[in-house]
């Protein structure tokens, strides 16, 4: 296979890689953009236990991979509240989180994501949750949701995907990256598979965006290169039982909240 040259190559087809290359086109990048993901385009996406009633362990499993990642097959619940999720807020601050989540909402809603925001119409009764929360010692978050669903998600992902590849990006659908080329401490590029053989990308730039699918790959390819980095702290819940009519009442409401 003959070698490529890009100026940015990105590590996966999920949403950090999808939202890096529509950040570039929106700001009038000029550079030349591949995306290297190992599954499928998001409308080739199928998974075969459908009709076999049993997962087949595909080499590339349509669920977890391809084109927009496991969210093409989630319930497509976006949260628009920093207070759930993980550590960025405490990295970049409060404020900026939520203008950073307002603003990816924006971009959801103009590729066709449905309006309504759920958890928000009736703010009397979310106010006396709230009382209710503190005289148990609890702190009530309540986030607002704009639910996708799955197959609205499958169009919208649909949707983002045409309009990269409409305005130059390259997407290189199975094709997986198997390693990053590093020389003199830098990052030039990427050595991929597909199914013509091996070849190597060389980039200006390289961003891993490999998702949790890709997460232990990318620890294994950090630790050979003596790449520092660090794993992401994951929550731990308790499930608290409670009477059945409180917490329909409280689901009613909210949509989807937490007390902590």
């Amino acid at each position: 296979m003959q070698n490529k040259r890009t100026d940015l190559v990105i590590i996966g087809a999920g949403p950090a890689g999808i939202f890096t290359a529509l950040e570039m086109l929106k700001k009038g990048s000029r550079q030349s953009i591949t995306i290297i993901e190992k599954g499928l385009p998001v409308e080739k996406r199928r998974c075969p236990k459908a009709q076999t009633g049993r997962c087949m362990n595909c080499p590339s499993c349509a669920i977890t991979t391809g084109f927009s990642g496991a969210g093409a097959f989630s319930d497509g619940k976006l949260s628009l509240s920093y207070e759930v999720g993980g550590d960025l807020p405490r990295l970049i601050g409060e404020d900026f989180a939520q203008q950073m989540i307002n603003y990816t909402d924006e971009i959801y809603l103009s590729f066709g994501a449905d309006p309504r925001v759920e958890g928000v119409s009736d703010p009397i009764a979310i106010k006396e949750i709230r009382r209710k929360a503190i005289q148990a010692g609890l702190k009530l978050v309540d986030c607002p949701i704009r639910h996708l669903g799955t197959e609205k998600a499958q169009e919208i992902y649909d949707a983002i995907e045409k309009y990269l590849i409409q305005n130059g990006v390259e997407i290189l659908f199975s094709t997986e990256c198997e390693d990053l080329i590093i020389k003199d401490n830098h990052c030039h590029g990427v050595h991929v598979r597909d199914k013509n053989g091996e070849y190597d990308i060389f980039a200006k730039h390289t961003v891993a965006a490999t998702g949790r699918r890709g997460a232990d790959w990318l620890e294994k390819i950090c630790a050979e290169h003596g790449i520092a980095h660090e794993p992401g702290t994951v929550d731990i819940g308790v499930r608290v039982e409670v009477r059945n009519e409180i917490m329909e009442h409280v689901n009613n409401v909210l949509y989807e909240s937490k007390l902590v």
